[in-house]
């Protein structure tokens, strides 16, 4: 009985595969961004690998060497290129850790899809990265940057898209997965936010643009790129950007000003807001309404003739932040009807609630249908908080 016992475990321990695939740290490098761009007709890959020396705990006062090092290769296909950076990388490339995916403008134009398809196959990477639209700019060049604060760039700027997103509205924080789900979903285009570096280029690659309490080199988020299928349609400005927050209920948190006097703009923050949109048929003819109920406070009274014990102020002040979370809307969807892109999603709530009607309409959808939308607006907004006092009682 004990033979055949142990007979059966040594069986059992010829199956167990053990740690056949495993790899060793010290042998890998570990990629946090990649930058993709195209120059003379070819890939121009860059990944930017982190330094573990130089940003480890015990490592307190920094060595002489970055926190992490760009490897860039050139090739017919992003696959070539990444095998090109072996002839100077001195270890594998790992990626699944990578954090931010950065595409060049030029590369935008040109489609996505051209080279998105390698992400795809490849398993070692998650898809949970997010993808940025490099302004302007080389997407090389956005990863070869000393930052302030954060050591590590894609971190820094990672950090930035997220809170920026919650707390200001202009921006967009799209990963990989939510993109491609834009990409091959029906009645939804592609929107992401655009990245530009601004100031002295000849220091943002050299220590020297951390050294002083404000960065000579930065990069700076602006815009969201308006995609139409896998191809770049144009750029939203700010306010546009902010209407575009609005309508798709990405926003938490962002600031509106009303002008009170000469020069001076009483501040009122938006804390909450949601959003959802409902869709018409009248005689075959589509329409929409885009509902968003939002909650505020007021954060700054700069003009002593606002009477904040006033219910009739607080109903003024609600109708004329309502007017002005309007008016982005309002913007945003000419944006996007000029471009001929619903970044909107109503084309995709039409199949949802006309699905009869989306079958015959979706192919021509962005060419003929969405640019001639009547799209109505209905806006609350209240005000429930004066912040800490009602009236100020500076003179």
């Amino acid at each position: 009985m004990f033979v055949r016992k142990m007979v059966l475990v040594l069986l059992c321990m010829l199956v167990l595969s053990g740690c056949w695939s495993r790899r060793e740290l010290n042998d890998l490098l570990i990629v946090l961004g990649v930058g993709v761009d195209w120059e003379d007709s070819e890939y121009l890959v860059s990944f930017q690998v982190v330094n573990p020396s130089e940003i480890s705990a015990q490592n307190k006062g920094g060595g002489e060497r970055p926190p992490g090092t760009l490897y860039q290769g050139r090739g017919k296909t992003v696959f070539e290129a990444a095998r090109a950076v072996t002839a100077e990388a001195p270890r594998k490339m790992y990626f699944g850790h990578l954090q931010l995916y950065v595409v060049s403008e030029e590369l935008a134009k040109r489609g996505l899809n051209r080279f998105i398809d390698n992400v795809l196959r490849d398993n070692e990477l998650r898809l949970d990265f997010n993808l940025v639209v490099a302004r302007g700019a080389r997407a090389g060049d956005i990863l070869n940057l000393y930052t302030p604060v954060e050591k590590l760039p894609t971190f820094s700027m990672l950090q930035s898209l997220r809170t920026s997103e919650k707390s200001w509205a202009p921006t967009v924080s799209v990963t990989m997965d939510e993109a491609l789900d834009r990409l091959s979903g029906p009645g939804y285009e592609l929107a992401l936010t655009g990245i530009q570096l601004v100031g002295d280029p000849a220091i943002g690659d050299t220590p020297r643009n951390v050294q002083t309490f404000k960065a000579s080199r930065r990069y700076r988020y602006k815009g969201i790129a308006l995609f139409r299928g896998d191809r770049l349609a144009g750029w939203m400005n700010e306010q546009e950007s902010k209407g575009y927050s609005d309508i798709t209920d990405n926003l938490d948190s962002t600031s509106i000003e009303l002008a009170c006097g000469e020069g001076r703009y009483l501040g009122v923050e938006v804390v909450s807001s949601k959003s959802k949109i409902s869709t018409e048929l009248k005689n075959g003819e589509p329409s929409a309404v885009v509902h968003i109920r939002t909650e505020a406070t007021i954060v700054d009274r700069p003009c002593s003739d606002v009477d904040l014990t006033d219910p009739a102020t607080i109903e003024r002040l609600e109708r004329e932040s309502a007017a002005v979370m309007l008016s982005n809307a309002e913007a945003a969807v000419k944006k996007a009807k000029r471009l001929k892109s619903d970044v909107l999603g109503i084309g995709n709530q039409f199949g949802k609630e006309h699905p009869a009607f989306w079958k015959e309409a979706k192919d021509s959808w962005n060419t003929d249908y969405f640019p001639s939308l009547d799209v109505g607006f209905h806006i609350e907004l209240f005000i429930r908080k004066t912040g800490t006092t009602s009236n100020s009682t500076l003179k």
